[in-house]
């Protein structure tokens, strides 16, 4: 009886630690599930700093995307249960560039052009997004709506100049190679999202007329904008 007994218990206590590892199991796969869901935030966003530093190079914009990415870090690492000094390290990185972004000497290097169409649109799409990001934020009480609005009205600029400058310089590409037809095609479609666009930046009125003369033969290059 008592062999019986002292089996029973012994099969209890296997069970127990059976579930006692399993739980432990089941909540390092969940750990590293929401590091993994982080990791690809974080790389979304560092792509959209360098894109909004890009086309944007508005600081403060660019801080409160890096702002967001030290956030995440931070959440990836109180979720290690060891030492990470990549994640660490990561951290360090972004309080580095969060310095270089308060220096009132910085400047970003403005470079709307892109070479391709697939990356226009990959461009562009980063610019939608960061602004459905901002919106959230300020949903939050994260973000001002005087914020928001200035903030928006910069990336949508951003965005009409990515596929403006980009058609523009492939049709350049094209008039060098004396194909003047392909070049005119590249003139009216940066042409044409210039006059759908409603911003009320005056600068785009500006670009209408210089692209028109482009057309007629009387411009070969844009000004700076």
């Amino acid at each position: 009886m008592s062999i019986i007994v002292i089996f029973g218990l012994l099969m209890v206590v296997g069970l127990i630690i059976v579930s006692v590892i399993h739980d432990k199991q089941k909540k390092e796969q969940l750990r590293r599930l929401q590091q993994r869901r982080l990791r690809v935030q974080i790389d979304e966003f560092n792509e959209v700093l360098s894109c909004i530093e890009q086309t944007v190079g508005d600081k403060n914009l660019a801080k409160k995307i890096n702002d967001l990415i030290f956030g995440l870090l931070h959440a990836m690492r109180n979720l290690e249960n060891k030492p990470a000094p990549y994640i660490d390290n990561a951290l360090q990185k972004v309080m580095a560039h969060n310095q270089e972004l308060e220096n009132p000497q910085l400047q970003f290097r403005i470079r709307y052009e892109r070479e391709s169409d697939a990356q226009i649109n990959k461009t562009q799409q980063q610019l939608v997004e960061t602004i459905s990001l901002l919106s959230n934020l300020t949903s939050q009480g994260r973000l001002t709506e005087t914020e928001f609005e200035s903030f928006q009205q910069q990336l949508r600029w951003a965005h009409l100049m990515v596929g403006v400058t980009s058609y523009v310089a492939q049709g350049n590409k094209s008039l060098a190679i004396s194909d003047r037809v392909t070049a005119q095609a590249f003139y009216q479609r940066a042409l044409h999202q210039l006059m759908e666009s409603p911003h009320p930046n005056p600068k785009r009125l500006a670009l209408v007329r210089e692209i028109n003369e482009m057309l007629e033969g009387n411009r070969v290059r844009l000004s700076e904008h």
